[in-house]
């Protein structure tokens, strides 16, 4: 698997470092797959064997070209916080355009695809509900939820949600930053300024940039057809009830619910498993659903 790493600037000039996995054969198509927070993009490749392959892999198996970031601040894209690296959420929603330009750059006639974990899949659908005519022919969010209360069903969940958040703030304010690594809760730590962001998020109500722009109200104006998946074994971060109201604004929107749908009854994984496994059904019918929708590509 031909693999070599691209260093670009943002244009705040952060610099971001971006791995670039090529299939064997003509590609297929191009999918840009972005982590989740307090983790970095190890959790799509695992590193040796006998670990289980990874949707990374399994992708680039299937002739797709993958472009997996390092979201700024977390593995080469640093510093982290430990560094002195400080960035928002804004800028993580910002640093989706600078990946797909890369990709329009690297392989002009293949179609776009964006692929999220968690942090990466609302932070790119925010973006792309601010840019609906940006060349992207599909989306999929794993295990994604913006913890919102109108899209709360269960109080009970809520007042635990922001248990957490209140505990977590307190932790970041001590620190400077949320020592992941320390509480053994990640592999990365993040940054105040971004902890404070979704910590406001989580307590307004609204999904929205610092400057007042709607993120949530975007979502209606997602253009490109959307694949939101979720697990009955996610019981918190991404629970079914909560995320799937919280996406229930896109127009071209699929929902699978591990655990649930007939075709996933046996799978159940955990918030981190949709990614890291054992979800190999998962990933091989994650390859047929973009494969379906990725138009083909052009000389």
């Amino acid at each position: 698997m031909p693999t070599h790493a691209h260093r670009l600037a943002a244009p705040d000039g952060w610099v971001l470092d971006v791995l670039d996995l090529e299939p064997a054969g003509p590609a297929r198509g191009l999918v840009i797959a972005g982590h989740a927070m307090m983790v970095d993009r190890r959790t799509y490749r695992p590193a040796e064997p006998p670990a289980r392959p990874g949707l990374a892999p399994t992708l680039v198996a299937a002739g797709f070209r993958v472009l997996l970031p390092d979201l700024r601040g977390h593995g080469r894209s640093g510093p982290t916080p430990a560094d002195g690296g400080d960035w928002t959420y804004d800028q993580l929603v910002a640093d989706t355009g600078v990946y797909v330009e890369l990709a329009r750059a690297l392989a002009p006639g293949l179609p776009v695809a964006l692929l999220g974990h968690s942090l990466f899949a609302h932070t790119s659908l925010a973006w792309l509900g601010q840019h609906p005519a940006a060349p992207v022919a599909a989306h999929v969010a794993l295990a994604m939820d913006v913890w919102l209360r109108a899209c709360e069903p269960s109080r009970a969940r809520w007042l635990l949600k922001r248990a957490a958040l209140n505990t977590a703030a307190g932790v970041a304010t001590v620190a400077g930053r949320f020592p992941a690594t320390r509480l053994r809760l990640g592999s990365m730590d993040e940054s105040a300024s971004y902890w404070a962001d979704i910590t406001r998020g989580a307590r307004s109500g609204v999904w929205h940039a610092r400057d007042g722009v709607d993120y949530h109200a975007g979502l209606a104006r997602v253009r490109c057809p959307c694949l939101h998946v979720v697990s009955v074994g996610d019981r918190l971060l991404a629970h079914p009830a909560a995320a799937l109201r919280m996406s229930a604004a896109l127009p071209r929107r699929t929902a699978w619910v591990l655990g649930r749908d007939p075709a996933f009854a046996g799978l159940r994984p955990d918030h981190m498993g949709l990614l890291t496994g054992p979800s190999e059904p998962l990933w091989r019918a994650l390859v047929a659903w973009l494969d379906e929708q990725l138009p083909r590509p052009t000389a």
